[in-house]
Formats: structure tokens, C-alpha cells, sequence
């Protein structure tokens, strides 16, 4: 590569991970209340997440579990639905797009999922666009409060780059929790809690 067509393809880099940087949802005090880790390396992406809501496991799990109806309240998800039910075994389809800046990558998956009433919901996905994906999720009542802690495991379909790629992984993770503890917060003003 010659001098100048390195300098077009640094100034071409610069310029785009300038703009994934300027497209990035703000975090604000997310940071704070919603904690994400992400490892990434060898092509498998880990993410944990943890964070508090002020109603009781029962009222999150609502939320959590209401896979028919996520697409309107995670902006991420364009279609969930329950194909199958038997017991606490549901297979749930689901599209939707991660954006990373200028690039967005959408997926379909069909998960396996096993619901423990109401502290774990565990998800295997059974076939999609992801190479592998698993799930955990646990309720834990922590006085008046409910701590919800969440684990993936997932080797992508695609190719994420490293460092960058890390970055808007734990943004795109904490957007969506952070949508999703809104909707929980926000169904916790108009439904009971349950009686002990």
C-alpha cells in the first residue's frame, strides 16, 4: 500500500469509528445503575449483566417473561413470539438488529427456553443466525428490590471487531436492559404486588 492510500485508509478508519462513537446511544446514569462486563476475545462474546428494580420478583418476572409482546418495549427486537408451549418449555422466534455505529447486524433465532418460576429463565438457542447462544437469567429479592443478574454466552455468526466492538457490545447490552428495567418500573405503578 502506497503513502497516500494509507493515508485514505487511515483517514477512512478515523472517520468511521468517529462516527460509530457519534451514533452511540448515551448512557448517562445507566452506567450507575445497570452494570455490564463484556469479554471478547476468540471469536466468543461473554456479557454479564446486573441491576436492581425497586418491585418484587413476581412483578419483574411479568416483564421478563413476556416474550409476545418485547418487540414494544426493546427497541433491538422487531418480532417475538411463542411458538410452543408445554409447562415452563416454551420455543420462542425471534428477529431483530444490534447496531454498532454505521454497521447493524440483524439475527433470527429460535430459542429453547426453561422457566423456573421466579427466580431463573434459561435460553438455548435451537437454531439461527448466531453460531451458538445461551442464556441465563436470575431474580434474586434483595429487601423491597429485585436484583436481576443475566449471563450470555454467544459465538456470533459474524465477525465483530475487537476493541470497538466491545465498546458498542456493552452499550447495545445496557440499551436494552435499560429499556427493559423502564418497562418493568414502569408496569411496577399499576400492578400489585403480591402478597407474602
Amino acid at each position: 500500500m502506497n503513502r497516500v492510500s494509507t493515508r485514505k485508509f487511515h483517514t477512512a478508519s478515523a472517520a468511521f469509528l468517529l462516527g460509530m462513537l457519534l451514533n452511540a446511544p448515551a448512557s448517562g446514569n445507566d452506567n450507575k445503575e445497570i452494570e455490564v462486563r463484556v469479554q471478547h476475545d476468540s471469536g466468543r462474546i461473554i456479557i454479564y449483566v446486573t441491576f436492581l428494580v425497586p418491585v418484587m420478583p413476581q412483578q419483574a418476572w411479568a416483564v421478563l417473561t413476556d416474550f409476545d409482546n418485547i418487540a414494544s418495549f426493546v427497541s433491538g427486537v422487531q418480532f417475538s413470539k411463542v411458538i410452543s408451549r408445554t409447562g415452563n418449555n416454551l420455543h420462542v422466534s425471534q428477529r431483530g438488529v444490534t447496531k454498532y455505529g454505521f454497521l447493524s447486524y440483524t439475527f433470527d433465532s429460535v430459542g429453547e427456553i426453561n422457566l423456573s418460576p421466579f427466580n431463573k429463565i434459561q435460553e438455548r438457542m435451537i437454531r439461527g443466525s448466531m453460531r451458538e447462544m445461551e442464556e441465563t437469567t436470575i431474580l434474586l429479592q434483595a429487601g423491597d428490590q429485585t436484583r436481576i443478574s443475566y449471563h450470555a454466552d454467544i459465538v456470533p455468526g459474524h465477525w465483530i471487531p475487537g476493541f470497538v466492538g466491545k465498546f458498542f457490545i456493552e452499550d447495545d447490552a445496557r440499551e436494552r436492559f435499560r429499556q427493559m428495567r423502564n418497562e418493568i418500573i414502569r408496569r411496577g405503578r399499576y400492578m400489585p404486588a403480591p402478597l407474602n
